[in-house]
């Protein structure tokens, strides 16, 4: 005969013997409740929040734009491209609107200049509001 250790033979018989569903003897026991209602698994999803601050739109599309420019070898980008590239350097937790962008764009004449195909970063730019 076996001796009952852990996950033995007395293991499985115990079990066997826990209240099954509908027996009226189980209703009240703990083995029957049901767990409390709580999230199991990853965390919750975070809240975005969106970048109203002008300056650092403006900061972003600077930081965009020279990105953009030593990837595409000084051709011109199109405003998709911008706000991408916008979006991947503010990151999961930052929105970025590109009705804003839009909004801040035409004061970027320092720094940007629109071409036929979209813009164009100038190489001698200094970002507007700051002395040069």
């Amino acid at each position: 005969m076996q001796s009952d250790s852990p996950g033995g033979t007395a293991d499985i018989r115990a079990f066997l013997r826990l209240p099954k569903a509908g027996d009226p003897e189980g209703e009240s026991s703990s083995a029957r409740m049901r767990p409390s209602p709580r999230r199991m698994g990853a965390t919750p999803p975070r809240r975005t929040r969106s970048l109203q601050n002008r300056r650092t739109i403006t900061s972003l599309i600077v930081v965009a734009a020279a990105l953009l420019d030593s990837e595409l070898r000084g051709r011109a980008f199109t405003f998709e491209q911008l706000v991408k590239k916008m979006r991947e350097l503010a990151g999961r937790d930052r929105a970025v609107d590109a009705v804003d962008v839009q909004a801040v764009l035409p004061d970027m004449g320092d720094c940007l200049a629109k071409s036929w195909r979209g813009w164009q970063w100038k190489r001698r730019c200094r970002e507007p509001g700051y002395p040069g």
